[in-house]
């Protein structure tokens, strides 16, 4: 499964998920911008709220080590730079689902809407107890199928 491109991110209209925030101090470095490692975390919440929103109750989920998802790659590119106190969109942009895991492709817009980052992550769901590789949830996977047929 190939990853999402800068284009194929930046491009879509309409994303499966939008996350509101603001630049929280804790967020920024030294410099005043957004420390490099909280993309990655604003891309992780926005991700949790999406299988939330898919009907999967993650905590349960963990809690009986039913499955997880842990993250085979990351990736993030920074455009333009986000301030303390700034104005964040992080979207979900599109998704491509593979029989054990799911590619994410992300952008974080600023206030003015234009994108400040943009990246991806792989997740390969793998059973709770033995971490061997399992089939993508059916909950997720239609709510993924749901969302692309929405945004084309």
């Amino acid at each position: 499964m190939s990853r999402p491109t800068k284009d194929e991110i930046l491009a879509v209209k309409t994303p499966i998920v939008t996350q509101a925030r603001k630049v929280r101090f804790q967020d920024v470095d030294a410099a005043g911008t957004i420390y490099f490692p909280k993309v990655l975390e604003y891309f992780s919440d926005a991700y949790v709220e999406l299988l939330g929103l898919s009907g999967l109750d993650v905590p349960a989920i963990l809690r009986e080590h039913r499955w997880a998802a842990p993250i085979a790659h990351a990736e993030a590119d920074y455009l333009r730079p986000l301030f303390f106190g700034d104005e964040a969109f992080v979207d979900v942009a599109l998704a491509r689902v593979g029989t054990t895991s799911v590619t994410y492709g992300y952008r974080i817009r600023g206030g003015d809407h234009q994108p400040k980052s943009y990246g991806s992550t792989t997740h390969v769901f793998v059973d709770g107890k033995t971490f061997k590789p399992i089939p993508v949830p059916d909950l997720l996977r239609d709510f993924l199928a749901n969302a692309d047929s929405r945004s084309t």
